[in-house]
């Protein structure tokens, strides 16, 4: 034990107990001291009845801690215990002066915050386990986030992080402000399929600021633990750990934050869906049987906790040989659009199985991002924009389908929406502003501006479904997919982000 932390330890025995009865520590109510980078994170386990009458015991031991020199900070929370008859630490507080000495499990490397949410989630699944009579949904929202969407599955193994990760970077695409956060405690992937190494900062409000590639906020507790460290925490402890990357991280003002799911219909993810604010959730799944039986499972476990359905994803759907063109469909094909028109839930789309999207998910290159132009990384924005045009209608603000007039020559696009207010957008303003072109820079300082398109026109317009258009330039460039809200944004800002654009080319020495 370090020299801080002993005398971290020593000092709290000054606190007295409830009813003034020993020390806390000698008590055994105080648990996973850790000192990391001068501020120190630690617990007191308290009955649940009474832990408002305590909180002057936290302030107290919190302010003790902080007279030691050498302390920048100081984190003290209180735990509950369970009620008698639950599953957890016995009621009556007993000796244990050695756990108030012991390390952080595992190999000692923790970030902070894993520590505390341990210690918030040490008290059993009743601290966390909602009240008899209560509604099936009492959430929360997250500061800045407009809407919560789960990506999530049945089962493992069905390809829900890369699809998670390029669902983001889709809403990204389609001119979203986009975050993710990972889920998954026990088997964080989005630092691998971003490519993101090292750890959060933290501000001084003793918030997280998210990590960030691509121009997407990530937080994930792969960042906080390494990759090879196990974590075996019971349903509580995880809880808690979610709870605090979703409601503890800077987010900043976000479209979307997606949310990353574990795999499986269990406790952990039941509690995730009544206790986040979720706008809507998507499912996973590949074609064959197997995998759709566990889809089903989660659809309505999503039902029961009357989570808006926003659609089914089949994933791994058919694989083209690369050497002869072949098609093969390894696991079936069309399996999960069969399952979603018999359960009467939109189907989002396929995308295939490639050696592409394996390389760049296992590179920290997600194929939306870095190959823009291929046929994943055009499933995806598709799927992204389907799945955006069922949130608005979930949310009541379904955009009926604008009318579209190529006109001058196609210079320009006619845009009349049921609302009656009509715009005209120039061809070489929605060629500059495509979201293809948006999503190849990555981020804002790295965005792409492209010049030279003075001329350009349109030369066709293909619906995509009743929420989106894919137009196709003179130029060749057709991967832009422009949903109705997008086209309004650039309607409603046409004058400010066309300054912004001058702006860009003249800071880059480019020019129209």
């Amino acid at each position: 034990m370090s020299d801080l932390r002993a005398e971290v330890v020593e000092r709290l025995r000054r606190v007295k107990g409830p009813d003034l009865e020993g020390n806390i520590v000698d008590l055994g109510l105080v648990s996973d001291v850790l000192v990391k980078d001068g501020r120190v994170y630690f617990s007191i386990t308290v009955p649940a009845a009474r832990a408002e009458e305590l909180e002057p015991l936290r302030g107290a031991a919190e302010k003790v801690v902080k007279e030691i020199e050498g302390v920048a900070g100081v984190v003290a929370v209180l735990t509950a215990e369970a009620a008698p008859g639950q599953a957890s630490r016995p009621a009556q507080a007993q000796s244990r002066p050695a756990q108030a000495n012991a390390a952080p499990a595992g190999n000692g490397r923790e970030h902070a915050r894993v520590a505390e949410a341990r210690a918030h989630g040490a008290a059993g699944d009743a601290a966390h386990r909602a009240p008899a009579g209560t509604p099936a949904r009492q959430t929360q929202g997250v500061p800045g986030v407009k809407h919560v969407v789960a990506v999530a599955s049945g089962k493992g193994g069905v390809g829900k992080s890369t699809v998670a990760v390029n669902l983001a970077l889709g809403f990204q695409a389609i001119g979203l402000k986009t975050g993710i956060m990972d889920a998954d405690i026990y088997g964080p992937s989005q630092p691998r399929l971003l490519g993101i190494v090292g750890k959060p900062a933290e501000t001084d409000g003793n918030k997280l600021l998210p990590m960030e590639a691509y121009g997407l906020k990530s937080m994930s507790m792969g960042y906080m633990v390494d990759e090879g460290t196990p974590i075996v925490w019971r349903g509580p402890m995880v809880v808690s750990a979610l709870n605090q990357m979703l409601r503890e991280v800077l987010w900043g003002d976000l479209d979307v934050l997606v949310i990353d799911m574990p795999p499986g219909t269990g406790d952990v993810q039941l509690t995730i869906a009544q206790q986040v604010p979720l706008a809507g959730a998507v499912i996973v799944s590949t074609p064959q049987d197997l995998a759709l039986i566990d889809a089903r499972k989660g659809l309505a476990m999503f039902k029961k906790v009357s989570v808006p359905l926003l659609g089914i994803v089949e994933n791994m759907s058919y694989f083209i040989a690369p050497d002869t063109g072949k098609r093969y469909d390894i696991f079936g094909h069309g399996g999960a659009r069969i399952e979603a028109e018999k359960l009467g839930v939109p189907f989002l789309g396929e995308v295939p199985l490639t050696i592409e999207v394996r390389e760049t998910s296992d590179n920290g290159r997600p194929v939306t991002a870095t190959a823009p132009e291929s046929p994943s990384a055009e499933a995806f924005r598709e799927i992204a924009a389907k799945a955006w045009a069922e949130l608005e209608k979930a949310a009541g603000r379904g955009m009926q389908p604008p009318r579209l007039d190529i006109v001058h020559g196609g210079e320009a696009l006619r845009v009349s929406f049921a609302t009656k207010d009509e715009h005209e957008l120039a061809a070489e303003f929605l060629r500059v502003m495509s979201p293809s072109a948006e999503v190849q820079g990555h981020s804002k300082d790295q965005r792409v501006t492209v010049a030279g398109k003075k001329n350009v026109k349109i030369r066709e317009l293909r619906g995509i479904g009743n929420y989106a258009v894919r137009i196709v330039f003179d130029d060749g460039h057709d991967t832009g997919l422009f949903t109705w809200s997008y086209l309004h944004l650039l309607s409603l800002q046409k004058e400010k982000r066309w300054a912004e654009y001058l702006a860009d080319l003249k800071a880059k020495g480019l020019s129209r």
